[in-house]
């Protein structure tokens, strides 16, 4: 299988909206599945999703699985490979838009995409299970933005942005409650800054001092505010994300073990086999031959 041969969806593959050009598409969770059926296997886009699943499901995002029931939240960030299965009761709403459309004509910071912990964050799983006695409460919130999209009304553009603000901010207080954070007031905007900068740069800068220079604080500094907030040490986000990347191509590329150990920035084969394999327990070549059986049974 080569990544291009993926499913890529695009916001144009969507039914027809004014808003669609803008940026921003809401759609029946049930509708999207039965109009385009490839939403059912491992596909991957270039924007990013906020999904409501109401029912019993199973998700697939990066390799990661997680059965869910009830109501749940579902984030997405662009490129990243993912895939829900479920039967005929499960429903919901499938909100997909782009960072312009987020952020355009925002009167406060345009960073409150990527300040809150849904998006580009490695250390928390992108689904949320939605709380007890909140669920008509954010369902009301897709229902609105559904009918928004549908009528398209002056303005629209607006309330949506408004309301997918809302959306974010009150899921922000669930997490918050779920995973109470002692300490990470204390230097999260740095820990998210570095998480973004490891998410455009982890195959060219292995080390942490790039990282830092960048952000302009001390390697040290760097590592003890990260681990504070993480529980992992800097250089292992790093690792992590160079390890997803390799797992992506060895399930989607044609590239030869050595051909991707060499574009993840290692120079000795030898030396990524022995990366890939302490983290995954099994060779890289091993790892290939698995996860294709396995997601070829599961799209049968």
């Amino acid at each position: 299988m080569k990544r291009e041969a993926i499913p890529a969806v695009g916001l144009g593959d969507y039914r027809q909206s004014l808003l669609r050009g803008e940026g921003f598409v809401a759609v029946p969770y049930q509708e999207s599945r039965a109009w385009n059926p490839t939403l059912l296997t491992p596909h991957y886009h270039d924007f990013f999703q906020i999904s409501l699943i109401r029912g019993p499901a199973k998700l697939m995002h990066d390799f990661r699985e997680m059965q869910v029931r009830g109501d749940t939240l579902f984030f997405l960030s662009p490129g990243q490979v993912h895939a829900v299965a479920s039967g005929k009761e499960t429903d919901g709403t499938i909100l997909s838009f782009t960072r312009e459309f987020f952020d355009a004509g925002a009167a406060g910071s345009t960073q409150l995409l990527l300040e809150l912990p849904f998006f580009y964050t490695p250390d928390f799983p992108p689904w949320l299970g939605v709380p007890t006695g909140a669920g008509e409460e954010i369902a009301a919130i897709f229902s609105e933005l559904q009918e928004e999209f549908n009528q398209a009304r002056p303005g629209a553009g607006e309330i949506v942005r408004a309301l997918l603000r809302i959306l974010l901010v009150k899921a922000s207080r669930w997490r918050d409650h779920e995973r109470p954070a002692t300490n990470l007031q204390r230097g999260v905007s740095l820990v998210r800054d570095f998480q973004l900068l490891v998410e455009r740069n982890f195959r060219e800068w292995q080390a942490l001092t790039p990282y830092a220079r960048e952000l302009g604080v001390t390697a040290n500094h760097l590592n003890d505010m990260v681990s504070e907030a993480t529980g992992r040490a800097a250089g292992e986000h790093v690792r992590q994300r160079r390890l997803l990347d390799a797992k992506r191509l060895l399930l989607y590329s044609e590239l030869g073990v050595a051909e991707i150990g060499y574009r993840l920035g290692f120079k000795d084969p030898s030396y990524f086999g022995r990366f890939f394999r302490r983290y995954e327990g099994r060779t890289p070549a091993e790892f290939r031959d698995e996860i294709r059986e396995k997601y070829q049974k599961e799209a049968r």
